[in-house]
């Protein structure tokens, strides 16, 4: 269905990114899923993982922890955060989904 003017309003979907950080129980303890999101966003974005602010700086150490030292799995943590443009969600069992919010 089109808006007025013929323009096309975009999908839902063309805003909504989702991914596994890790797959299994728990993450490989090689994992660093903060760097992982770093560089799913510069994807998104077309840029290089540098080019992009430090995810610690948005949130310090928030996501290792939950990774690192998660709580037992009945609890099922999730967090929930905004980084370069994007609403990110993380489920404690790897699950990530990033929504564009800004240009």
């Amino acid at each position: 269905m089109s808006e007025e003017g013929g323009k096309t309003p975009p999908d839902a979907d063309d805003f909504i990114v989702h991914r596994e950080l890790f797959e299994g129980d728990e993450p490989d303890a090689t994992d660093e899923p903060e760097i992982d999101i770093a560089k799913i966003v510069a994807d998104l974005e077309g840029k290089e993982a540098t080019d992009i602010s430090s995810l610690y700086d948005t949130i310090d150490h928030v996501v290792e922890h939950l990774y690192s030292n998660p709580p037992p799995i009945e609890a099922q943590a999730e967090l929930e955060f905004t980084y370069e443009g994007y609403r990110i969600e993380l489920s404690q069992d790897g699950r990530a989904t990033f929504m564009k919010i800004a240009d």
